[in-house]
Protein backbone atom coordinates (compact mmCIF):
# COMPACT_ATOMS: atom_id res chain seq x y z
CA UNK A 1 0.00 0.00 0.00
CA UNK A 2 1.52 3.68 -1.29
CA UNK A 3 1.83 6.24 2.18
CA UNK A 4 -0.72 8.80 1.68
CA UNK A 5 0.67 12.45 1.48
CA UNK A 6 0.90 13.69 4.81
CA UNK A 7 -1.35 17.51 4.98
CA UNK A 8 -0.83 20.14 7.19
CA UNK A 9 -3.36 22.27 8.52
CA UNK A 10 -4.86 24.81 11.46
CA UNK A 11 -6.59 21.36 12.98
CA UNK A 12 -5.03 18.52 11.81
CA UNK A 13 -1.43 17.36 11.01
CA UNK A 14 -0.35 13.77 9.30
CA UNK A 15 -1.60 11.12 6.95
CA UNK A 16 -5.06 11.85 5.06
CA UNK A 17 -6.26 8.20 5.73
CA UNK A 18 -5.44 9.26 9.67
CA UNK A 19 -7.73 12.01 8.93
CA UNK A 20 -10.53 10.17 7.84
CA UNK A 21 -10.09 7.67 10.66
CA UNK A 22 -10.51 10.72 13.31
CA UNK A 23 -13.74 12.08 11.62
CA UNK A 24 -15.59 9.15 11.23
CA UNK A 25 -14.73 8.08 14.75
CA UNK A 26 -16.13 11.51 15.40
CA UNK A 27 -12.79 12.38 17.20
CA UNK A 28 -12.80 15.34 14.72
CA UNK A 29 -15.37 17.93 13.45
CA UNK A 30 -15.47 17.89 9.81
CA UNK A 31 -17.18 21.38 9.83
CA UNK A 32 -13.48 22.62 11.11
CA UNK A 33 -11.65 21.00 8.60
CA UNK A 34 -11.09 23.54 5.43
CA UNK A 35 -10.97 20.68 2.76
CA UNK A 36 -9.71 23.60 0.21
CA UNK A 37 -6.45 24.07 2.32
CA UNK A 38 -5.97 20.00 2.26
CA UNK A 39 -6.83 19.87 -1.76
CA UNK A 40 -4.27 22.98 -2.75
CA UNK A 41 -1.77 21.43 -0.48
CA UNK A 42 -2.07 17.92 -2.46
CA UNK A 43 -2.45 20.33 -5.82
CA UNK A 44 0.74 21.57 -4.71
CA UNK A 45 2.63 18.58 -3.51
CA UNK A 46 1.56 17.05 -7.11
CA UNK A 47 2.95 19.93 -8.92
CA UNK A 48 6.46 19.65 -7.13
CA UNK A 49 6.69 15.91 -7.33
CA UNK A 50 8.99 14.85 -10.50
CA UNK A 51 7.52 11.54 -10.47
CA UNK A 52 4.51 10.63 -9.15
CA UNK A 53 3.12 6.90 -8.36
CA UNK A 54 -0.85 6.58 -10.32
CA UNK A 55 -2.24 4.18 -7.26
CA UNK A 56 -1.21 7.32 -4.48
CA UNK A 57 -3.19 9.91 -6.42
CA UNK A 58 -6.69 7.01 -6.11
CA UNK A 59 -5.57 6.96 -2.74
CA UNK A 60 -5.78 10.46 -2.55
CA UNK A 61 -9.16 10.65 -4.90
CA UNK A 62 -11.09 8.01 -2.87
CA UNK A 63 -10.48 9.32 0.41
CA UNK A 64 -10.79 13.09 -0.81
CA UNK A 65 -14.44 11.91 -1.87
CA UNK A 66 -15.42 10.68 1.33
CA UNK A 67 -14.58 13.49 3.33
CA UNK A 68 -16.50 15.91 0.51
CA UNK A 69 -19.39 13.54 1.41
CA UNK A 70 -19.37 13.57 4.77
CA UNK A 71 -19.17 17.44 4.82
CA UNK A 72 -21.92 17.81 2.47
CA UNK A 73 -24.33 15.49 4.37
CA UNK A 74 -23.31 17.49 7.76
CA UNK A 75 -23.46 20.69 6.13
CA UNK A 76 -26.00 20.46 3.51
CA UNK A 77 -28.71 17.47 4.94
CA UNK A 78 -31.40 18.93 2.82
CA UNK A 79 -28.80 18.61 -0.41
CA UNK A 80 -29.56 15.06 -2.52
CA UNK A 81 -25.72 14.65 -3.55
CA UNK A 82 -27.01 12.19 -6.32
CA UNK A 83 -28.99 8.98 -7.11
CA UNK A 84 -28.91 6.32 -4.30
CA UNK A 85 -26.95 4.08 -6.90
CA UNK A 86 -23.74 6.69 -6.86
CA UNK A 87 -23.95 7.42 -3.21
CA UNK A 88 -23.83 3.45 -2.94
CA UNK A 89 -21.04 2.81 -5.32
CA UNK A 90 -18.62 5.48 -3.51
CA UNK A 91 -19.77 3.45 -0.09
CA UNK A 92 -18.74 0.36 -1.56
CA UNK A 93 -15.77 1.75 -2.95
CA UNK A 94 -14.77 3.11 -0.16
CA UNK A 95 -15.10 0.04 1.83
CA UNK A 96 -13.65 -1.76 -0.54
CA UNK A 97 -10.57 0.63 0.01
CA UNK A 98 -10.29 -0.03 3.56
CA UNK A 99 -10.23 -3.74 3.06
CA UNK A 100 -7.13 -3.40 1.00
CA UNK A 101 -6.08 -1.01 3.40
CA UNK A 102 -6.08 -3.65 6.65
CA UNK A 103 -5.42 -6.40 4.55
CA UNK A 104 -1.90 -4.07 3.75
CA UNK A 105 -1.23 -3.83 6.84
CA UNK A 106 -1.27 -7.35 7.68
CA UNK A 107 1.06 -7.99 5.20
CA UNK A 108 3.63 -5.82 6.01
CA UNK A 109 3.55 -7.09 9.51
CA UNK A 110 4.18 -10.17 8.09
CA UNK A 111 6.59 -9.15 5.41
CA UNK A 112 8.36 -7.66 8.36
CA UNK A 113 8.51 -10.54 10.75
CA UNK A 114 9.98 -12.42 7.89
CA UNK A 115 6.98 -14.60 7.85
CA UNK A 116 6.52 -15.12 3.81
CA UNK A 117 7.06 -19.09 3.22
CA UNK A 118 4.84 -21.59 5.50
CA UNK A 119 5.16 -25.74 5.05
CA UNK A 120 2.43 -27.76 4.93
CA UNK A 121 1.80 -29.56 7.97
CA UNK A 122 1.15 -32.95 6.65
CA UNK A 123 2.23 -34.18 3.09
CA UNK A 124 -0.60 -34.91 0.83
CA UNK A 125 -0.85 -38.36 0.29
CA UNK A 126 -2.38 -39.39 -2.63
CA UNK A 127 -3.63 -43.40 -2.74
CA UNK A 128 -4.08 -43.34 -6.63
CA UNK A 129 -1.95 -41.17 -9.31
CA UNK A 130 -4.59 -40.11 -11.47
CA UNK A 131 -4.10 -39.99 -15.51
CA UNK A 132 -5.45 -37.84 -17.88
CA UNK A 133 -6.99 -39.42 -20.72
CA UNK A 134 -8.61 -37.18 -23.74
CA UNK A 135 -11.82 -38.33 -25.05
CA UNK A 136 -11.93 -40.06 -28.15
CA UNK A 137 -11.93 -38.00 -31.13
CA UNK A 138 -10.28 -35.02 -29.82
CA UNK A 139 -7.65 -33.38 -31.83
CA UNK A 140 -5.17 -30.81 -31.44
CA UNK A 141 -7.02 -28.42 -33.90
CA UNK A 142 -10.15 -29.20 -31.68
CA UNK A 143 -8.17 -28.26 -28.76
CA UNK A 144 -6.80 -25.02 -30.19
CA UNK A 145 -10.27 -24.19 -31.99
CA UNK A 146 -11.48 -24.19 -28.42
CA UNK A 147 -8.55 -22.23 -26.62
CA UNK A 148 -9.42 -19.54 -29.71
CA UNK A 149 -13.28 -19.42 -28.49
CA UNK A 150 -12.38 -18.72 -25.11
CA UNK A 151 -9.64 -16.10 -26.00
CA UNK A 152 -12.54 -14.30 -27.57
CA UNK A 153 -14.77 -14.49 -24.52
CA UNK A 154 -12.03 -13.27 -22.47
CA UNK A 155 -11.13 -10.21 -25.01
CA UNK A 156 -13.74 -7.80 -23.60
CA UNK A 157 -12.71 -8.25 -19.56
CA UNK A 158 -9.15 -8.04 -20.54
CA UNK A 159 -9.79 -4.52 -22.69
CA UNK A 160 -10.24 -2.03 -19.83
CA UNK A 161 -12.36 1.60 -21.41
CA UNK A 162 -10.11 4.22 -20.96
CA UNK A 163 -11.31 6.84 -18.78
CA UNK A 164 -10.55 10.76 -19.28
CA UNK A 165 -10.12 12.27 -16.42
CA UNK A 166 -11.22 15.91 -16.45
CA UNK A 167 -9.35 18.87 -14.34
CA UNK A 168 -11.18 19.06 -10.87
CA UNK A 169 -12.92 22.27 -9.45
CA UNK A 170 -10.56 23.88 -7.11
CA UNK A 171 -12.36 25.06 -3.89
CA UNK A 172 -10.25 28.20 -3.61
CA UNK A 173 -10.44 29.06 -6.84
CA UNK A 174 -14.38 29.21 -6.41
CA UNK A 175 -13.98 31.03 -2.96
CA UNK A 176 -12.09 33.63 -5.20
CA UNK A 177 -14.67 33.82 -7.59
CA UNK A 178 -17.36 34.35 -5.27
CA UNK A 179 -15.31 37.30 -3.51
CA UNK A 180 -15.25 39.33 -7.34
CA UNK A 181 -18.60 38.75 -8.26
CA UNK A 182 -20.02 39.81 -4.51
CA UNK A 183 -17.47 43.00 -4.96
CA UNK A 184 -18.51 43.99 -7.52
CA UNK A 185 -22.20 43.42 -7.14
CA UNK A 186 -22.80 43.87 -2.93
CA UNK A 187 -25.61 41.33 -3.36
CA UNK A 188 -26.23 38.23 -5.21
CA UNK A 189 -28.79 35.49 -4.99
CA UNK A 190 -27.96 31.32 -5.01
CA UNK A 191 -30.41 30.80 -8.38
CA UNK A 192 -28.82 33.35 -10.11
CA UNK A 193 -25.48 32.33 -9.42
CA UNK A 194 -26.01 28.41 -9.73
CA UNK A 195 -27.55 29.18 -13.24
CA UNK A 196 -23.73 29.49 -14.77
CA UNK A 197 -23.00 26.26 -13.19
CA UNK A 198 -21.71 23.30 -15.68
CA UNK A 199 -22.51 20.25 -13.35
CA UNK A 200 -23.40 19.32 -10.21
CA UNK A 201 -20.17 19.17 -9.15
CA UNK A 202 -19.69 23.08 -9.42
CA UNK A 203 -22.77 23.63 -8.24
CA UNK A 204 -21.14 21.68 -4.56
CA UNK A 205 -17.86 23.33 -4.58
CA UNK A 206 -19.63 26.73 -5.18
CA UNK A 207 -22.00 25.69 -2.02
CA UNK A 208 -18.88 24.69 -0.30
CA UNK A 209 -17.11 27.55 -1.02
CA UNK A 210 -20.03 30.35 0.06
CA UNK A 211 -19.92 27.99 3.66
CA UNK A 212 -16.03 29.24 4.08
CA UNK A 213 -17.13 32.47 3.36
CA UNK A 214 -19.31 32.72 6.07
CA UNK A 215 -17.33 30.79 8.45
CA UNK A 216 -14.58 33.38 7.38
CA UNK A 217 -17.24 36.36 8.06
CA UNK A 218 -17.03 37.60 4.44
CA UNK A 219 -20.45 37.18 3.80
CA UNK A 220 -23.88 37.06 4.93
CA UNK A 221 -26.10 35.02 3.81
CA UNK A 222 -30.62 35.80 4.45
CA UNK A 223 -33.16 32.36 3.28
CA UNK A 224 -36.28 33.57 4.16
CA UNK A 225 -37.70 29.67 4.42
CA UNK A 226 -36.81 26.59 4.18
CA UNK A 227 -35.97 25.54 -0.10
CA UNK A 228 -36.03 29.01 -1.07
CA UNK A 229 -33.48 30.83 -2.64
CA UNK A 230 -30.71 32.21 -0.54
CA UNK A 231 -29.45 36.09 -0.94
CA UNK A 232 -25.95 36.58 -0.32
CA UNK A 233 -24.48 40.11 0.72
CA UNK A 234 -20.81 41.56 1.44
CA UNK A 235 -20.29 42.15 5.04
CA UNK A 236 -19.83 45.74 6.10
CA UNK A 237 -16.99 47.08 7.73
CA UNK A 238 -19.52 48.48 10.56
CA UNK A 239 -21.18 45.04 11.30
CA UNK A 240 -17.40 43.31 12.13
Amino acid sequence: MYSVHEIKIEKFQGPLDVLLQLIEQEKLDITEISLAQVTDQYLQYIERATELNPDEVADFLVIASKLLLIKSRVLLPMLHLGGEEEEYDLERQLKLYKEFLEASKVINKMWQAGNIMYNRPKPLLLKEHGNFTPPEGVTMEKLKAVWQRVLKQLEPIIKIPQVIVQKAISITEKINDLKKKILATAHLNWYTLMAEAKDKTEVIVSFLALLELVKQRQIIVRQAELFHDINISQVSPSSE
